[in-house]
């Protein structure tokens, strides 16, 4: 084997929440006591460097600001939201980085439910004459009774098979559903929707999915997981935004890795990794990069990537080579991904609050729309005014395939002008009838009289990258109009939106396939080859998947148990 010098002690692959707090972590661990990381080291400061494909930092977070607001709005067209009980996010924006988080409204009694062509309201939702969905007696009774709403039949479903489960949240729950067996089969062997479908009639499954906003939530995938997923908040719990947006947390943590002596490199596309020896004699990792003839070469490789990145990997080396290490593409297998689209909507004033009554939260409907956030109205701040408004349109699974047909270009892997990593003839990949919507909210550098953002340029530039295609923007203002029950809205003067099953995500999240013991899974993942210094972290493989917190989770398995970090001194201290 060739004796090669290493250019870095640690490479982080993908610069997405994972990958750029795992850098974050290292690298303030390494200032606070140099010895932490002594043996990863081959000179006496640690080298470290985050590599990303695209030409930006957040991942599969996406802070997008419209332009010409009077006061500054941060739109998401990725991850938006963080949970009071996610510890690990919540005291690293809470007690670590200061930054502001108000609370997010998302159930108003007031908001709209549109299904099967009905206009009801949320309160509605616990009364069975109102619903156009034909229930059992047994369901129209619990709701009349109280002991449950339509938007929570799968709940109520869980409880009547698992009573135990009662009370039960975080640990106690996982350690709980791990032990369960029904008709003589371990429940991490039962699919979700099989599971429920034993005491829930398809109809209240149905309304149950559609008025919960998640289609995902009643998919057929392992039924531990979801469940968790389902339950795994407490009464008391919140949701929590992000003052100038999601993106703020990694940018912010960009700028304290590199103040420290890390290094950031964008559009960097690993291709493929294998083994190489050191300067003292020790296993290490040579790199090859997309368009790169020099290969880079550190003692640890660090993967921060969901599924489909890692798929698009050349299945070679000791790692990605199915013949040489099976159990990867096992564990890889053992999770699905999930698609999520969302579109941001701009109007010249929010209609939707004199035409339906509505202004806050969201509103829910089985049309492909799904979910509806009202997400801010621009205030003046002379007059107090109402001016521009913006709506979110939010859905996923099924129901991104139906705007998938809107595109400018063919959905599916390899549509992603971010990621250049495969060559595409440009000139067959447009569809002959694409047109862009024609943005009227004309772009300015910053509104006059806001705020100075030190973000506020990338912000911009993410909401330009990122344009709409007309008869998409059509069709949903369209679908918005029948969910209020009006047919003389005004158009919209601006949109943006994101697919995030392209390449290189391919997906948005990812949920575990029944027959997997992720509690076992999980950690395996984090070093899938015992004796090559490859790690993996991020959402995909994690108990807190669909979150930022599950990227933070396994994150924190390869920091402690890999590279032998302690626990984050801020993380014992009281959530605010």
């Amino acid at each position: 084997m060739k004796q090669v010098n290493s250019d870095f002690d640690i490479v982080v692959i993908g610069g997405g929440i994972a990958g750029i707090y795992t850098a974050w972590r290292l690298i303030m661990a390494d200032k606070a006591d140099p010895s932490n990381l002594k043996k990863w080291k081959k000179k006496s400061n640690l080298r470290i460097a985050v590599y990303e494909g695209s030409d930006r930092i957040g991942g599969r977070l996406l802070t997008a600001t419209p332009p010409n607001f009077n006061s500054e709005m941060n739109c998401e067209l990725g991850g938006m939201r963080f949970v009071s009980t996610q510890k690990y996010i919540s005291s690293l924006v809470i007690n670590k980085l200061n930054i502001d988080h108000p609370l997010q409204a998302v159930g108003e009694p007031i908001n709209i439910i549109y299904m099967r062509r009905k206009l009801l309201r949320s309160y509605q939702l616990c009364d069975p004459d109102a619903l156009p969905y034909n229930l059992t007696e047994e369901e129209k009774l619990a709701l009349k009774s109280g002991g449950t709403t339509a938007d929570n039949f799968l709940g109520w479903a869980v409880l009547k098979l698992l009573p135990g489960a009662a009370g039960l949240a975080g640990e106690e729950l996982e350690q709980y559903l791990q032990t369960v067996i029904i008709d003589g089969t371990p429940l991490y062997e039962h699919g979700f929707w099989d599971l429920v479908s034993k005491v829930l009639s398809h109809e209240a499954y149905t309304i149950a999915i559609k008025a919960v906003g998640y289609d995902v939530l009643g998919s057929n995938t392992n039924a531990v997981n979801c469940i968790t997923e389902y339950f795994d908040f407490t009464p008391t719990a919140q949701f929590y935004l992000i003052d100038g947006g999601y993106d703020v947390v990694p940018w912010t943590l960009k700028k304290q890795f590199e103040e420290a002596g890390g290094k950031v490199l964008t559009g960097k596309w690993m291709e493929s990794f294998d083994e190489v020896q050191l300067e003292d004699k020790s296993k290490g990792v040579e790199m090859n990069f997309y368009k790169q003839s020099k290969p880079v070469n550190a003692a640890a490789l660090i993967l921060a990537m969901p599924q489909r990145s890692l798929e698009l990997l050349r299945q070679t080396g000791p790692v990605m080579d199915p013949a040489r290490a099976p159990q990867l593409r096992w564990m890889m297998n053992s999770v699905s991904p999930i698609g999520l689209f969302k579109m941001i909507l701009v109007y010249d004033r929010p209609w939707w609050e004199k035409k339906a009554y509505v202004t806050r939260g969201r509103s829910l409907t089985d049309l492909p729309v799904r979910q509806l956030y009202y997400w801010g109205v621009e205030i003046d701040p002379k007059t107090g005014n109402q001016g521009k408004a913006v709506l979110m349109a939010y859905n996923d699974s099924e129901s991104t395939t139906f705007w998938s047909g809107f595109r400018i270009a063919p959905s599916g892997p390899n549509d992603d002008d971010e990621w250049s990593g495969i060559e595409h003839p440009s000139h067959l990949m447009l569809h002959k009838n694409a047109v862009l919507f024609s943005r009227k909210n004309k772009p300015a550098l910053q509104a006059a009289g806001g705020p100075k953002d030190p973000w506020f340029s990338l912000k911009r530039k993410n909401w330009d990258k990122h344009p709409a295609p007309k008869r998409m923007v059509d069709e949903m203002h369209k679908q918005i109009m029948e969910m209020h029950g009006v047919t003389d809205a005004p158009e919209p003067i601006d949109a943006a939106f994101k697919n995030w099953g392209d390449d290189p995500y391919g997906a948005a999240v990812h949920f575990w396939n029944s027959g997997y013991k992720s509690w076992e899974v999980m950690p395996a993942m984090t070093k899938p080859v015992n004796d090559f210094p490859c790690f993996i972290c991020g959402e995909a493989w994690s108990e807190n998947q669909t979150w930022a917190e599950g990227s933070l989770q396994t994150a924190e398995i390869v920091l402690q148990k890999h590279f032998g970090l302690s626990e984050p001194d801020w993380l014992s201290k009281k959530i605010k």
